[in-house]
């Protein structure tokens, strides 16, 4: 047997042990009875565990020299003997279709691709999870989208990737478009391959990544994200992009659609070296459209992306690029009527004011990291990542209503920036056992710098007062010239440690991280002025194995954000503290076929930031804000060829004192949140398979305003896609909002209520070349 066919995710091997073995009397007997053995050289643990159970077992000696397998407490059938005794050992668990069991050798030379390129379910986590947990074993609650899923349902989006993801609420509250998000409530910048990066423009981290590059979206919810970075209080997404395999790929794609929708995307990987350990990928798209469905100019956006891997039996090193520019149109929006709390009658394909409102966003991001397995006990990693982003907007941004039916005071909008950031951030791990205990012990450091600078139009140009209804007057032209209006250089640094010991059926956490951090103020007129804040936060965390299919989790942690915002004085407002606790259970359904995740959370924060109303532009501190609520996901493959995803959150919002300023409801955040998407593929011969996918998500009504005066209405869009593979050929067919429900998203202001997409189609044919 080859080495490249030896290699087995353990997991996945240990769930056909229950499909495979076939019972025998004497192994019936045997359950009755157990197995308890201590810690023992692991070959002979192997064959005493197949002796009481008189099965064979085929042991390669190679694999199980020199290790030492865990203690063996109560084990009632061979799958969970194994199961114990080889945990977190280097070596795969294979079942052939007799039912004998092979002990082969775990350690992967060379690069696979990745399962969330190949499955809707995603087990393993790839860089959010430093001590190496799986996702059945982390005491939080995790969803992974995997890009499988995503290229099922013609996602082309980061907001349309998100619609996935329980208890995510992507922001569509201005006219820039821009792709941030929320996480149970709060605010989170984001991730990239794993590191946090604060930003300082209003684009999280992850945003400029073009979803033909992304491998997976991992949705970090509960305490233990914090660990990622001290601005993600309620979770954060890490985006994670695709890396080079020695698997051989050549997938060409194109796409047409609704709205003058043409795209074309090239996919190349193989191995450049004889013995596969350099493998190489080069990813490369262009797309673009005529007009959005609001009439605004189309989404475009062009990506290169190329990398190169090193993967041997110890080394795992990673370089990549991605260098990208995108432009989105601005978000087709409406304008609520006060006198009637109606919107006006605007047709949702025409543009106010003018068509070519736009912001541009453009990427260039370089990271490198090395994962070094130094001795059976000791790994060690470092990542490093460069970025740097520029940012473009042109609009006619409401600013007032006038006096007149439909008068609406617009600000001519226009601005640059600029922003770069370097981030470092390496860790060592250690792992070692104490008779039936099992450690890992996790150091590491983070260092972030960052700078933005903003260039404002000079001179600032007057608003302009616009009649929505009777589209007069002219407007003026947008601004052509444009003058430094601040700059803020960022400097963070972040300390971690993470310990866990497993036991039996516990496996127990704690961890801890230190923040601090220092940023200036250089507003141009005025002196520069300069802010530190440090703190450390801690966290922990439990899971429970009830049988081998079933654990219950807990985890609790104290959270930190260093507050850089200035008040129309000048002076910097509060940081913000948080408690964050979170239980729940998961269960391994269907042969392990299906992972079911529920969760309780509740998440308390010291200080909420609200816009000041009387000085536009600037903050002010508020009471903070307590959500609780429940998360639902489940993902998997029931039956052969039957794919499902699904999540649900439901979340209650309640501001920890009563304000007058900002009035007593969470606005913009709906309770309800909740996605459906199944799909089903069967082969209908040798060369041809037919398939069909569909799913509903949506959410409940939201506040517009903190006194509960005006609410957005629920939203609920339905999609349909058909696949069909023809040998080499893939066509995928699909109409998103398959019923053309007009459907608004979550808005802080009257003056902008976002429309979402109306119905559209997509056609997307791929060939494998190789």
């Amino acid at each position: 047997m080859s080495m490249r066919c030896a290699v087995t995710i353990r997991l996945a091997a240990t769930s056909l042990l229950a499909i495979g073995a076939t019972t025998l009397p004497a192994a019936a007997q045997a359950q009755e009875h157990g197995l308890s053995q201590p810690a023992m050289p692991l070959s002979d643990a192997l064959q005493r565990i197949g002796a009481h159970w008189n099965k064979p077992l085929d042991i390669d000696p190679d694999a199980v020299k020199g290790m030492t397998a865990n203690a063996v407490v109560d084990a009632r059938s061979e799958k969970d003997a194994v199961r114990q005794a080889t945990r977190g050992l280097d070596v795969a668990v294979q079942v052939d279709t007799d039912g004998r069991i092979a002990i082969l050798n775990d350690i992967v030379v060379v690069a696979q691709r990745d399962e969330a390129e190949t499955n809707v379910m995603v087990r393993n986590t790839s860089t959010s999870s430093r001590l190496g947990q799986s996702l059945r074993e982390q005491a939080r609650n995790t969803q992974v989208i995997s890009s499988k899923l995503l290229e099922q349902q013609q996602a082309r989006s980061l907001q349309e990737a998100l619609t996935n993801a329980g208890g995510v609420v992507v922001n569509t509250v201005t006219t820039l478009g821009s792709p941030t998000y929320t996480v149970r409530g709060f605010t989170s910048n984001g991730a990239v391959n794993g590191i946090a990066s604060p930003s300082s423009s209003a684009f999280a981290a992850g945003a400029s990544v073009p979803l033909p590059n992304i491998e997976r979206i991992e949705v970090l919810k509960g305490p233990d994200a914090i660990l990622l970075g001290a601005d993600s209080l309620g979770g954060t997404v890490n985006i994670v992009t695709k890396k080079p395999s020695a698997d051989e790929l050549l997938y060409v794609s194109g796409d047409v659609g609704s709205f003058g929708l043409v795209r074309g995307t090239v996919d190349a990987n193989r191995a450049i070296s004889d013995d596969n350990r350099w493998s190489a990928r080069i990813i490369a798209s262009a797309g673009k459209a005529d007009h959005n469905f609001g009439g605004y100019r189309g989404n475009e956006d062009y990506l290169f992306a190329p990398s190169l891997r090193f993967k041997n039996a110890t080394t795992d090193a990673i370089v990549s690029a991605t260098v990208s520019t995108q432009f989105f149109g601005m978000t087709p929006y409406d304008i609520l009527n006060l006198t009637n709390k109606q919107l006006y009658p605007l047709p949702v394909n025409q543009p106010i004011i003018t068509e070519d409102q736009f912001v541009r966003l453009g990427n260039t991001q370089f990271n490198a990291e090395i994962t070094q397995k130094v001795a059976d006990w000791l790994t060690i990693v470092a990542r490093g990542q460069h970025l740097n982003n520029t940012v473009g907007a042109r609009n006619y941004s409401p600013g007032a209503r006038g006096t007149k039916a439909g008068d609406i005071l617009f600000l001519l909008s226009g601005s640059q920036q600029k922003s770069r950031a370097d981030n470092l951030d390496g860790y060592a791990r250690i792992r070692f056992a104490t008779g039936a205990v099992r450690h890992k012990i996790l150091a590491g450091f983070n260092y972030l710098n960052t700078e933005t600078a903003q260039n404002e139009a000079s001179p600032s140009p007057a608003p302009v007062t616009y009649n929505i209804l009777t589209q007069t007057p002219k407007p003026p032209l947008y601004a052509t010239s444009f003058a430094l209006s601040f700059t803020q250089p960022v400097t963070q640094n972040g300390w971690y440690g993470q310990y866990l010991a497993e036991f039996w059926k516990l496996h127990l956490t704690a961890g801890l991280r230190g923040n601090s951090g220092t940023t200036n103020f250089n507003i141009v007129g005025q002196p520069s002025q300069s802010y530190s804040s440090s703190k450390v936060t801690t966290n922990y965390g439990a899971v429970v194995d009830i049988t081998d299919s079933l654990s219950v989790f807990g985890s609790v942690a104290s959270g930190f954000t260093l507050t850089f915002v200035l008040d129309f004085n000048k002076t910097k407002l509060p940081d913000n503290r948080t408690r964050n606790a979170e239980t729940g259970f998961k269960w391994d359904l269907f042969d392990k076929r299906v992972l079911l995740t529920a969760s309780w959370f509740s998440l308390r924060q010291s200080t909420l930031l609200a816009r000041d109303p009387l000085h536009r532009g600037f903050s002010i501190a508020t009471p903070g804000q307590l959500n609780r609520g429940i998360d639902i996901n489940l993902s998997g493959e029931p039956i052969k060829g039957l794919s499902v995803t699904a999540a649900y959150t439901r979340t209650t919002f309640k501001y920890l004192a009563p304000n007058s300023v900002i009035g007593t409801i969470i606005y913009a955040q709906p309770r309800d949140l909740y996605n459906v998407y199944a799909s089903y593929q069967r082969p209908v011969s040798d060369t041809v398979k037919l398939g069909l996918g569909g799913g509903v998500n949506g959410n409940s009504s939201s506040s517009i305003d903190g006194f509960g005066t005006w609410y957005v209405p629920p939203s609920v869009q339905a999609n349909l896609n058909a696949f069909a593979s023809i040998g080499k050929l893939d066509i995928n067919f699909g109409v998103r909002n398959l019923f053309d429900r007009i459907n608004y998203g979550p808005t802080r202001l009257s003056l902008y209520v976002p429309y979402r997409e109306t119905r559209n189609w997509r056609l997307t044919v791929g060939y494998r070349f190789r």
